[in-house]
């Protein structure tokens, strides 16, 4: 007697551009009824809790990365890795594994759920084969050079970020999917909703 197969669900990699409303576009996902993923969340995580990851940022950068309190001080951090691409191969080398490993056994256990995971440098890492689709969240600089400096950074600070990956218009071009945040929630909700009834 032959065993059914257990079915799978979709697998989708989320990525854009900083600034562009990802985590706009997966949280429209998650209320859609799809499970969802953030990396950038799963890092924050490991830089909270893993004990390995603070113990190595301790011995390679000492307490200039920690607060008086004994934690990660994320800004801190951020200046050393986006002045010098040294150092964020070497962060990147530490974190993306972990972080790599961690959604995959996630998206492992409930496969029969439809995913979202959000990664920023999806094409940049080559995850896509990963994914059955990949979208794009793509929106003009003006608007997010706007959009981030309500959320504090500067200009330069947006574009250190910004030069450590690839062109926007690069992965609107490999993405199977893209939608476009250059106008109102409800046109970014319009594009995502049809996305989903497409998927």
């Amino acid at each position: 007697m032959k065993t059914q197969k257990k079915s799978r669900g979709l697998r989708i990699g989320l990525t854009g551009g900083i600034g562009c409303g990802k985590s706009t576009v997966g949280a429209l996902f998650a209320e859609a009824g799809w499970s969802v993923i953030s990396t950038d969340d799963l890092v924050r995580g490991l830089l909270v809790s893993d004990n390995a990851v603070k113990g190595a940022l301790w011995e390679h950068w000492g307490a200039s990365v920690f607060d008086v309190a004994g934690c990660v001080d994320r800004g801190a951090v951020a200046k050393r890795v986006f002045s010098s691409k040294a150092e964020l191969e070497w962060l990147e080398a530490l974190l993306h594994p972990r972080v790599r490993e961690l959604w995959l056994e996630m998206v492992h256990v409930q496969a029969a759920s439809n995913w979202l995971v959000e990664i920023p440098l999806l094409f940049e890492k080559r995850l896509e084969k990963e994914f059955d689709f990949s979208v794009c969240v793509t929106c003009p600089e003006a608007i997010v050079v706007a959009r981030m400096a309500l959320r504090g950074f500067s200009r330069v600070a947006i574009e250190q970020r910004s030069k450590r990956q690839m062109d926007l218009s690069e992965k609107v071009e490999r993405a199977d999917y893209v939608i476009t945040n250059a106008g109102s929630l409800e046109f970014l909700k319009a594009q995502t909703l049809g996305l989903i009834a497409e998927l």
